[in-house]
């Protein structure tokens, strides 16, 4: 054999992945970083460790207030999957962030509320951000949705936003804004609505962003209404809310996407929380809402005194989010205290203790962040 010839060693990926599966989590933190193919090799070792549902919850990123930000885990095992905390990556930015959306473990944020032109997307797990070019329409507190598109090989693909903004109650015509990435430019049109529909300004500062997407379909949540934007058939439709809710208090309800569901839960100022799922959506025609459960909170409260002291068992939920995977798991923000409930075991876990007396946590908002498995680059 000649000097200086190399022979190169193939390993197939199932040994490498069974080597790998008998070190620490730290250690695989740390070889993260070799190539695409150990990410994707740490990935399936998280993966059968941990039994992940997909999507995985990691946890909440939270908007304090108008421009300030922080993160929390949604459970003691969410640690030591990422191996660091995601409240350093936001403040690595280096400036006031208020996020806007949240979509397959990429934020949309921008640099101040009050600046509604000016986007970008950023990676808290890679510490990547991507300006958006500023949106030539200038509009006042406008309903965004956001989505991201990921590839097989789980990099991101592409990323969509859209805006538009409701002036009256009843209008014949909504200019749409939208930006793909594809193309990196903002489109407008005018979008001629033939029944009118009840559209309403947006609750509040922190409702403004989509509940979910599926397919093209973004939605909202209104007083009385579910207001749908199907931006592949560029059509706006609307769907009643179960037992024809009224909604008075924002945070007083929620709706999001759970385990492929659409899914829609109401406090309604009582101590009981009653949660719906929408059959046959997104069906213009047959969509049908069925009550899955009920939550009684003045129990869950006088279970657990050390978590909200005693009383008689009356809170006011001001936060509530879906699992994205599980629907029986529900996210309660209840005075300064983030809980789970598993509605299956009737198990209650302390999230997150804000610290703070109740009336400062009244305005908060609750993002889910769901765990890529590896990084996805922008």
């Amino acid at each position: 054999m000649k000097r200086g010839r190399r022979c190169k060693l193939f390993v197939c990926e199932e040994i490498i992945i069974n080597i790998l599966n008998r070190l620490p989590l730290k250690s695989l933190e740390k070889f993260k970083c070799i190539s695409k193919n150990w990410r994707k090799y740490i990935a399936e070792i998280y993966r059968r460790r941990f039994q992940w549902p997909e999507p995985y919850l990691l946890g909440f990123f939270c908007l304090e207030k108008r421009s300030q930000s922080c993160f929390f885990y949604s459970s003691k095992e969410s640690p030591l999957v990422i191996g660091s905390s995601l409240d350093e990556s936001v403040n690595f930015i280096g400036e006031k962030v208020y996020i806007v959306a949240s979509s397959n473990g990429f934020l949309l944020c921008n640099k101040l509320r009050s600046r509604h032109r000016v986007y970008y997307v950023y990676n808290p797990a890679t510490r990547q951000r991507l300006d958006v070019p500023k949106t030539p329409i200038s509009m006042d507190d406008p309903y965004i949705g956001f989505t991201c598109k990921v590839g097989e090989d789980h990099g991101i693909v592409s990323f969509t936003i859209v805006r538009y903004v409701i002036s009256e109650h009843y209008q014949s015509s909504i200019t749409i804004e939208s930006f793909s990435s594809e193309i990196n430019v903002w489109t407008d049109y005018k979008l001629i609505v033939d029944v009118p529909h009840a559209l309403y300004p947006s609750l509040d500062g922190t409702s403004l962003s989509s509940a979910g997407v599926v397919d093209g379909i973004f939605f909202w949540l209104n007083y009385t209404l579910i207001t749908i934007y199907d931006s592949v058939n560029k059509c706006f439709w609307a769907l009643e809310l179960p037992e024809n809710l009224f909604i008075y208090y924002p945070r007083s309800c929620c709706l999001g996407l759970s385990g492929g569901e659409l899914c829609f839960a109401s406090n309604r100022w009582t101590t009981t929380i009653t949660c719906w799922r929408l059959n046959n959506f997104p069906s213009r025609d047959n969509a049908e809402w069925v009550i899955k459960y009920v939550i009684n909170v003045a129990t869950i409260i006088k279970k657990y005194p050390k978590y909200f002291g005693v009383g008689d068992g009356f809170a006011k939920v001001q936060n509530m989010v879906f699992h994205p995977a599980l629907p029986h798991i529900l996210y309660l923000q209840i005075k300064d205290k983030v809980i789970s409930y598993d509605v299956k075991t009737r198990k209650t876990e302390l999230v997150y203790d804000f610290g703070e007396a109740w009336r400062k946590t009244k305005c908060y908002k609750l993002f889910s962040y769901e765990w890529p498995q590896w990084p996805r680059l922008l």
